[in-house]
């Protein structure tokens, strides 16, 4: 079990859910957790964006109270199925709808674009803080040559779940071999002023506006893929500075389709990186991971090991990166279990389950959220393994026309 914090005990042997706190104070500390982030405080926090959204986001307070349960600890926190999304507007009630209000719509299910998912997002600024925190962790330089997206020693307040993952992975190799996260950016993503409604435009505009010194647009626009466009710009790249390539996984793969039948190869700079999310929904074949990076070092150039996949959802504000074929790892401030579809309950390490995330960042809607996501826990990390039989597909690939 992870150890409990002292701050929140006297509630907790009471039997009843820790007291409230301000929405405002709620920020503060997730904001600090993300800059700051401490194992041993993820309990007490956890617990108390619980208690303010049970007492301020209507739809969830019903779903605890149907489920009766009254958690003690982060793991106990009742998780809204991500289908909920579709149905209800899991908000907390915070007063008139800001300017940084904003509400996130996923990219539509193979049931139709009204089926889709919708988030609300009281004020983006954990949001952001979140997005770029995370992405950073991943991928930039702490200058200790060590092997990024390992999992830190356990915090010595902490005694790791074997089947949780999330208290403390962190980036300690260079990004990209030791050059810096700013960059030129080559995209095939969408973006805010592409895909208003999108998460992952959002993330990406944040991503751009913090780390790319290019800031040519897009070649994901809004209802095409300019593949053409994609590989002359690969083609003209200098070959001593290195890129980061973003892209949806389905819009790289059309590419390595579109290099083969007219005989183009590209070749990325040395220390270039690329980012891929969204899997192969939308595209014409289910590859495992393997065979998709086989494809990118075939057309691209692209070592495993220098291919980062991030797996997120609309639903959620952190996301989950993997550097070549390994397992995904969340923040410290996003924990992940595996838990077995039947009772609930987590899954022994490498047993496969479906995924839940409990994720601080989320402090206007519903912290923690159940997915149909199919993984199993390995050593630090989560194996993805697809999606639970009968579920839609889902996800930012679909994007892709």
């Amino acid at each position: 079990m992870y150890a409990r914090t002292a701050e929140f005990e006297d509630a907790t042997h009471a039997g009843v859910a820790p007291p409230a706190l301000t929405p405002q104070v709620i920020a503060s500390r997730v904001l600090q957790f993300i800059a700051a982030p401490a194992a041993s405080e993820f309990d007490a926090l956890a617990l108390a964006i619980y208690a303010h959204q049970y007492q301020t986001n209507a739809p969830y307070r019903r779903f605890v109270d149907r489920v009766a349960v009254t958690p003690h600890h982060w793991t106990e926190i009742p998780a809204v199925p991500a289908s909920a999304f579709r149905d209800s507007a899991l908000v907390c009630a915070l007063g008139a709808r800001g300017a940084e209000a904003r509400v996130y719509e996923s990219s539509g299910t193979t049931e139709g674009p009204e089926r889709r998912a919708r988030h609300h997002v009281p004020d983006v600024a954990v949001y952001r803080a979140a997005a770029v925190a995370g992405f950073a962790r991943a991928l930039a330089p702490l200058g200790d040559g060590a092997t990024a997206l390992r999992p830190a020693r356990a915090d010595a307040a902490t005694t790791a779940r074997p089947t949780s993952c999330g208290d403390g992975a962190v980036a300690t190799r260079s990004f990209a071999g030791g050059s810096s996260l700013h960059r030129p950016f080559v995209v095939a993503a969408p973006e805010r002023h592409s895909h208003p409604a999108s998460s992952l435009g959002e993330m990406m505009t944040w991503l751009r506006e913090a780390y790319d010194t290019d800031g040519a647009p897009s070649f994901l626009r809004t209802d095409t893929l300019d593949l053409s466009g994609l590989g002359d710009a690969l083609d003209s790249l200098d070959p001593a500075r290195p890129i980061a390539l973003l892209a949806v996984t389905s819009a790289l793969l059309r590419l390595v389709d579109h290099g083969r039948q007219s005989g183009r190869r590209w070749q990325l700079p040395p220390r270039s990186v690329v980012v891929d999310t969204g899997g192969c929904k939308g595209y014409a074949d289910d590859l495992a991971r393997p065979a998709i990076l086989d494809r990118y070092a075939e057309r691209l150039g692209a070592a495993p090991d220098d291919v980062v996949n991030e797996y997120g959802m609309t639903e959620l504000s952190s996301q989950l990166y993997a550097r070549g074929a390994g397992p995904h790892r969340s923040p410290p401030w996003l924990r992940t279990l595996v838990c077995d579809p039947a009772s609930g309950c987590e899954q022994p390490l490498g047993e496969p389950g479906l995924l839940r995330h409990v994720d601080l960042a989320n402090v206007g809607s519903v912290v923690a959220v159940q997915t149909d996501d199919v993984g199993r826990a390995v050593d630090g990390g989560i194996e993805l393994l697809g999606r639970a039989a009968g579920a839609v597909t889902r996800g930012c690939s679909l994007l892709v026309p």
